[in-house]
């Protein structure tokens, strides 16, 4: 057990030795931006497929990332030009080339890789907010971004019973939304201000996460410059991985050999797998929510769905509204 505990105390101390000294460009940096239980896990590891790539895993994480306490970004940041500073813009320069770092952020990294990648590959979860900000701050990146999306009902469902270990009982229970939603203090939360009237009436735990899905989403997805980024949904990604991999790698401008595409294990479950329940049938994968909602709770969640104007998604229906497997 020591011996174990100093093996790996010495790989850390290797790797993050080895990162202060690597140069890497923000040429080659390439970003994932995702809900959290969104399937940005899966996707980060399809790019580390990508030849010479490490991986930055959630730098933003409140506890665990590399966020000074006092920035106060909060667990769902919003960064515009009116109110970024040159402080936020050297954080996020230092994510992107990987200069700052963490055991959390660093957790998928082999100490080989620190000294023959070229890309470093960086996951944000909840930081959907942030991304036209950062293309417009880091013109210079070579590839485009990738905006996942994931119905909101799935995202939602997934992260009460994996981060708040609620079952689906708890999780339906009618409660009064304005003794579960608190509005959240942090920079520029002048969105949960805005629309707290509307969630604090909402019934359940479960309809609160969808709206507050709409709400940390809807400005990216309804962005004037979104062709800066690359908008893919993981259930295009479910039904037909392989194609709709190579056609995002192809939007993004990331050249990956033909061999090696071939050779990806596209239906293994990702490590955030957690309750193990990946389905064989991808269909089966994705319309598995809609078995467990009545037709009022879904309804219900439509209501959301048309407060905030969501047009890619139905509450009705487990696949997206989008024809293409990737948009801009």
């Amino acid at each position: 057990m020591i011996i174990k505990y100093l093996k790996n105390t010495l790989k850390l101390c290797i790797i993050h030795y080895g990162l202060r000294l690597k140069p890497y460009r923000m040429q080659n940096a390439i970003l994932i931006f995702s809900e959290a239980r969104g399937g940005s896990t899966w996707l980060m590891e399809l790019l580390h497929h990508v030849p010479k790539t490490i991986l930055n895993w959630e730098p933003l994480h409140v506890e665990k990332g590399v966020v000074p306490k006092e920035m106060n970004l909060g667990w769902r940041p919003y960064l515009t030009k009116n109110n970024a500073t040159l402080e936020h813009k050297k954080l996020f320069e230092n994510i992107l080339l990987l200069k700052r770092f963490t055991p959390w952020t660093t957790r998928y990294v082999y100490w080989k890789e620190v000294f023959t990648s070229k890309h470093v590959v960086t996951k944000f979860v909840r930081a959907n907010m942030c991304l036209p900000w950062i293309v417009e701050q880091f013109p210079e990146l070579s590839y485009k971004p990738v905006f996942l999306l994931r119905h909101p009902i799935a995202v939602a469902l997934s992260r009460l019973k994996t981060f708040n270990r609620l079952d689906l009982e708890s999780i339906r229970e009618p409660l009064k939304g304005a003794d579960y939603y608190t509005i959240p203090e942090c920079l520029n939360n002048d969105r949960y201000i805005e629309h707290a009237s509307f969630i604090k009436g909402l019934q359940t735990r479960l309809e609160i996460e969808v709206a507050l899905w709409c709400l940390n989403n809807m400005m990216v997805i309804n962005h004037p410059n979104k062709t800066l980024w690359v908008t893919v949904c993981y259930e295009d990604l479910v039904v037909a991985p392989q194609a709709t991999f190579e056609k995002l790698l192809q939007a993004m401008g990331v050249k990956v050999p033909t061999s090696i595409l071939n050779s990806i294990p596209y239906r293994r479950a990702s490590s955030s797998n957690y309750h193990g329940n990946l389905k064989q049938d991808p269909l089966a994968q994705l319309s598995n929510f809609l078995k467990l909602l009545s037709k009022e709770e879904l309804t219900r969640i439509q209501t959301i769905f048309d407060y905030f104007e969501l047009k890619i998604y139905t509450a009705f229906k487990a696949d997206s509204n989008k024809k293409s497997h990737v948009f801009n």
